[in-house]
């Protein structure tokens, strides 16, 4: 018999298991998550990293932003949230940031990126994922009405979590506008979308 989960007690649930973690704990697993990241082989041939950029107690994205940002052959994109849409803006430093959307850090460029190569990656945040690679984000639809729009662009999307977000013996019940991560990637391993 199939147990109904409740997407928004989950939400609760993560959200107050990231919150209870202590300064040296979140920076051990970021650190751990980075490493990981860092890691992946599709990073060798990538010229855009699209991310988003980590607000509150999200897994950190700061040193992953920074370090493609030093990097002359990558390209770094991050939203912007207009309306119940986000479009990506492409950013050369942290200055071209500002607050923004609730708080977050966004680009102040002027320009969305346009439909660039076929060879770049998503950053995606969520709350909850499983080994299914089902994916709770945070109740706006943003990423998925993005992908959406941009459904014939070849996009690897890699979601970032802690590994405690990860559920390994519950499937997260997925709808057909829902958009799954091709990784994941936490502090303790990578889970890959085969």
């Amino acid at each position: 018999m199939d147990i109904k989960i409740d997407k928004n007690i989950l939400r609760d649930k993560m959200k107050n298991l990231r919150a209870g973690l202590s300064l040296s704990e979140r920076q051990e697993k970021d650190s751990l998550l980075y490493n990981n990241f860092m890691s992946l082989k599709i990073l060798q041939n990538v010229e855009w990293i699209y991310t988003f950029v980590s607000y509150g107690t999200e897994v950190s994205t700061l040193k992953i932003i920074e370090t493609m940002l030093e990097s002359t052959y990558k390209k770094v994109a991050v939203p912007r949230v207009s309306g119940k849409e986000i479009e990506f803006y492409e950013i050369n430093s942290m200055d071209d940031l500002m607050s923004g959307y609730n708080g977050i850090l966004e680009p102040i460029g002027s320009t969305p990126v346009a439909k660039c190569s076929d060879n770049k990656i998503m950053v995606m945040p969520g709350l909850v994922f499983d080994t299914y690679y089902g994916r709770i984000g945070y109740g706006g639809g943003y990423y998925d009405r993005y992908l959406y729009r941009y459904k014939d662009d070849r996009i690897c999307k890699i979601a970032i979590a802690y590994d405690f977000q990860v559920l390994k013996t519950e499937r997260i019940p997925m709808e057909s506008h829902d958009i799954c991560p091709d990784i994941i990637v936490t502090d303790k391993g990578i889970y890959y979308n085969k």
